[in-house]
């Protein structure tokens, strides 16, 4: 694929018409290069703005353009690129963004990107994440962020996807690398149900060693044994409380009546203490004792004393008639009172035979409940050994597999070292030209951590803390993947002026040494905006000749802040370039 120009539906837009090989420079000029108010510094004359404009054309999600759109109504762009020897136009608008036109098919911005995918790029249909928009940063980083890290010019979500779009575009396995993914998945969805496992009550326990699963089973299973033979035997009462009450109203009639009878019997002691009394003296007694005395009683005395004796024996004889019957009511009272107490008894006696023998529906419905919580407690610990003796062996087999895999892995970069040698060496073949004395070159290694990642790329320059290392890492990975990568259809390398930024003017010059050197005859493009004061500075580090040939004779727009005429849209509005 080579880019051949960018123009667009309103006649003030810069056209940009690009070299069809070699080096294609779009230069951004200061009219006063001492002012730096906005308005009139190098990052308002559209140089960036370009970049999104290809992007734009090649696919980019729309979100990306909300701000982008809303202020350019009616602006259509065009792109004229080149596959294979055959020509193609993608013409997308502002006003209906979901749509592409690529020469002439209306397309949406999916199928449009699936169709570019197919013409640019050898995705494999069994490989997942790989894309046309998640590959095409490789070749024209499109925003700030881009040029941070050589590996990761585009927007992604997880360590493998970074890794996988690398290694596809350095020409590595990348089946063995989604085997290492899919085996990891598992292995971390397995983990993941264990540790539900650990979240739940029940188990928890178990987990942390405190309880046994196979030694709790077998005690579920007495317990459950031992109720369901009781349910087995059990006989349910519908008035089962209301012979309960009639029991506990029997017994409290009981205990009244027990006590009526111990008070009767005790009367009954007290009238049989008082039917042992008799008088302690008599009418001769009394006599006797007046006679020592020298008293002596006169005959009508004694016939007092006589009459007084018998008065006394006939009070004593009427009590003890009356205390007799008195005994003899309490005594029938008694009789009458324990036998009502032997028919209550044997009342009682019936009642609590009955309960005994039967028991309430609710207890009924209790144990039946208790038995289905304790089968349910049984059945979960049950299938948590069952799946723990699953998850336990699918793990092993998961770290069988990644043992195994690891090895194939080993075996294979063993047998590519052809090829990952012409990485190696090209890649240090650039960084030599900046840093002759130091080490450098692309690392290749397989991965065996617990990870999802199979392959370890890393592109080395040891002189990691020199200025601008980065971007001319940045320099050389792209190149690499340019020239020597495979799985592509790309023929061009797009570099905005940021990469240019930060490193000193020796570096800027080998910069464009090195692309006019390995661009010129190599039939490829090297396309990059650069600024006036960037140019300013490798002009001194060249011979004349040098800098024709490399700067003025590849340079093939200028773009100025002398005017809105001057800037790439040819207006004068505010759209950031990020």
């Amino acid at each position: 694929m080579r880019l051949i120009r960018v123009y667009s539906n309103m006649e003030s837009f810069k056209e940009v018409k690009f070299n069809k090989a070699g080096l294609s420079f779009i230069a951004a000029k200061q009219k006063n290069p001492e002012i730096t108010k906005k308005g009139q510094t190098y990052n308002g004359v559209g140089k960036s703005l370009l970049v999104r404009i290809i992007h734009f054309c090649l696919g980019a999600n729309k979100r990306d353009y909300k701000g982008f759109c809303d202020k350019l109504p009616e602006w259509e762009f065009y792109l004229e690129f080149e596959i294979k020897n055959t020509m193609y136009t993608a013409k997308r608008s502002t006003d209906n963004p979901d749509r592409i036109f690529l020469n002439g098919e209306n397309l949406s911005v999916d199928k449009f990107n699936k169709k570019m995918g197919e013409l640019c790029f050898n995705i494999p249909e069994d490989i997942s994440c790989l894309s046309f928009r998640s590959l095409i940063p490789f070749f024209i980083r499109p925003k700030r962020e881009s040029y941070v890290s050589y590996n990761k010019p585009g927007k992604v979500h997880r360590d493998y996807q970074l890794f996988l779009y690398n290694a596809f575009l350095l020409g590595l396995d990348v089946f063995l690398m989604q085997k290492k993914q899919e085996i990891k998945k598992e292995k971390d969805r397995i983990n993941e149900l264990e540790n539900n496992f650990k979240k739940d009550s029940l188990l928890r326990d178990f987990f942390t060693g405190n309880k046994d699963v196979a030694l709790t089973l077998i005690d579920l299973d007495e317990q459950i044994k031992k109720l369901d033979e009781s349910l087995k035997n059990f006989k349910v009462a519908d008035d089962y409380y209301d012979v309960q009450i009639e029991a506990d109203k029997i017994e409290r009639e009981l205990f009244d009546l027990n006590n009526e009878i111990i008070m009767l019997q005790n009367n009954i002691k007290s009238i049989d203490g008082g039917l042992n009394i008799n008088p302690d003296i008599n009418k001769d007694d009394i006599k006797k004792i007046y006679e020592e005395a020298s008293i002596y009683f006169p005959e009508s005395v004694t016939k007092k004393l006589d009459e007084l004796n018998e008065f006394y024996e006939k009070l004593i004889i009427n009590r003890k008639k009356r205390l007799l019957e008195q005994r003899n009511r309490l005594d029938s009272e008694i009789k009458n009172k324990e036998e009502k107490t032997k028919l209550l008894k044997k009342e009682l006696d019936g009642l609590m035979q009955y309960l005994g023998e039967h028991q309430a529906l609710d207890v009924f419905v209790s144990l039946s409940n208790k038995s289905a919580e304790l089968k349910s407690k049984r059945n979960s610990l049950k299938k948590y050994q069952d799946l723990q003796r699953e998850y336990k062996e699918k793990e092993r087999n998961a770290d069988k597999d990644l043992i195994s895999l690891a090895e194939t892995t080993e075996k294979y970069l063993k047998q590519i070292e052809p090829e990952i040698s012409k990485l190696i060496n090209y890649f240090r073949f650039l960084a030599k030209k900046f840093y002759p004395n130091t080490v450098a070159g692309l690392k290749i290694t397989a991965n065996d951590g617990d990870n999802q990642l199979l392959f370890d790329i890393d592109a080395k320059i040891e002189s990691d803390t020199s200025d601008g290392i980065n971007n001319v890492k940045i320099f050389c990975y792209d190149l690499t993947i340019l020239f020597k990568g495979c799985n592509h259809n790309i023929d061009f390398i797009f570099h905005d002026s940021r990469l240019f930024d930060g490193i000193d003017e020796r570096q800027k010059a080998d910069m464009f040494k090195i692309a006019y050197e390995e661009f010129s005859k190599s039939g490829k493009q090297y396309i990059a905006t650069v600024n006036q004061n960037q140019i300013d500075e490798i002009r001194r580090l060249m011979t004349q000749e040098d800098f024709k040939n490399i700067i003025v004779d590849n340079t093939i727009l200028t773009l100025t802040d002398e005017s809105d005429a001057g800037k790439l849209l040819g207006i004068r509005v505010d759209i950031d370039d990020e």
